[in-house]
């Protein structure tokens, strides 16, 4: 199985997502669309629909239901920020992200008001896809395609690398409750006791068992599979230095998949046929 042209992809991510509603059909052709118009321009070549689907629903598909809420703004009360940062739309790209970088080619300024900021973004929703498309592409490019460091940078990769977060078990939630609700009076500890975000993208969560593996899996990009597989399994550590995660010559096993980590996987089949291909690259 190779991977199917993008149509065919979208065609079949949307046969499986009857259950995120006809808010979620609407990030998802967005998404699609989106992908469509910046790829037949070479852009975002390492960027799959099944990457963009696979974050709307871990990030923002609490709003999918929402219309008003969907491509607005949501504070850290909201989303439980470790830092107290605002983010926009179901990708939550913060506003810094927009702000600095991500929004200047789309006519957003350093000093733009954020109210500004989260108006135009509203009004705008393939930017939204197109910005986070940006950032997805950036991480792969610089840590590699669907890497552990590359799709942890979605979340907070400085942290995860100096083992500030996402040092419990894998699956626990990455986002801690403060006890007042104040995300001020996180504690260290609070932090770090929390999961490890990469490793819930790919394989999912009790909460949310629709990981990127799975929607591989739906449009049957076994060589997708294969490459996330083993670029999880060939990882170096890695040791932050100043804004990079630095490879060292140091190698690690605490990366590879193993089918334990299958055990929230929607579909027998699927989950049978990855842990064939995990076996095999074990050999």
């Amino acid at each position: 199985m190779g991977a199917a042209p993008l149509q065919s992809r979208f065609e079949q991510i949307l046969a499986r997502s009857d259950r995120f509603g006809d808010g979620g059909k609407i990030v998802l052709e967005t998404a699609y669309h989106t992908l469509a118009a910046g790829q037949a321009i070479n852009r975002w070549p390492e960027v799959g629909l099944e990457d963009l689907w696979t974050h709307a629903i871990k990030e923002g598909g609490i709003l999918f239901s929402k219309p008003d809420a969907r491509w607005a703004k949501t504070g850290p009360q909201e989303t439980k920020d470790m830092i107290g940062q605002t983010t926009i739309g179901p990708w939550q790209i913060t506003v810094g992200n927009v702000k600095n970088r991500y929004g200047q080619p789309y006519g957003v300024g350093p000093d733009s008001p954020d109210a500004d900021v989260f108006a135009y973004c509203k009004d705008r929703p393939t930017m939204q896809a197109g910005m986070i498309s940006d950032y997805i592409q950036e991480a792969y490019a610089q840590y590699g395609a669907r890497s552990p460091y590359a799709i942890q940078k979605y979340f907070w990769l400085e942290a995860f690398v100096k083992k500030e977060i996402g040092q419990a078990a894998w699956d626990k939630s990455v986002l801690p409750t403060p006890p007042d609700g104040d995300w001020r009076n996180l504690t260290a500890a609070m932090k770090a006791d929390t999961g490890f975000y990469a490793k819930q993208i790919v394989c999912g969560t009790k909460e949310n068992p629709y990981g990127l593996l799975y929607w591989l899996w739906v449009t049957r990009d076994e060589a997708g599979i294969l490459s996330l597989l083993k670029v999880w399994q060939s990882q170096p550590i890695r040791a932050w230095d100043r804004d990079m995660a630095l490879a060292t010559n140091q190698a690690t096993t605490q990366f590879c998949l193993l089918q334990s980590d299958l055990l929230y996987f929607p579909d027998q089949a699927g989950a049978e046929h990855i842990t064939k291909l995990m076996n095999q690259i074990a050999k």
